[in-house]
């Protein structure tokens, strides 16, 4: 997992070419009036504009992705942002990978990893990396989040 602010996305284009994609897009669209939905960028590139009040540790679910890549970039409000090795012994899978929804679902039965994202803050998550958006750190406030979804 990465954790930056999104003025130094540059940095991380040699991990994955469709990252410039994703820094072409930002800087020809204003992200907070994009409408919330799922938005095609090109073949290897999805947009998912989201708008909610984070939720509770046992609202949230760890999650991982075999085909895509997630740049979680929050626009708006604070939310934690949960980490777990793949390999980690306290992850119990509660739904086996969905290929077509490119997703494996679990819960830490113990201590995991976390980072608070802020306004400008994106956590990258790559294959195999569990992680758990959405977490509230205590606070009601409406978060905006651009989440792109890059081809691996």
């Amino acid at each position: 997992m990465i954790v930056d602010h999104i003025s130094n996305l540059k940095k991380y284009i040699s991990l994955n070419p469709n990252i410039q994609t994703v820094i072409d897009y930002i800087a020809q669209n204003d992200l907070s009036k994009i409408e919330a939905g799922t938005h095609v960028v090109n073949d290897k590139v999805r947009l998912i504009r989201e708008d909610y009040v984070p939720k509770p540790l046992m609202q949230c679910y760890f999650e991982s992705h075999q085909q895509y890549g997630d740049i979680q970039l929050v626009l708006e409000g604070t939310e934690i942002f949960g980490y777990l090795e793949a390999n980690d012994l306290k992850f119990q899978i509660s739904h086996p990978y969905n290929v077509e929804k490119d997703v494996l679902k679990g819960q830490s039965l113990g201590y995991f990893s976390t980072v608070l994202l802020t306004k400008g803050m994106f956590a990258m998550v790559f294959k195999d990396e569990l992680h758990m958006p959405k977490l509230s750190n205590g606070t009601n406030d409406l978060v905006k989040k651009a989440v792109f979804k890059v081809k691996l």
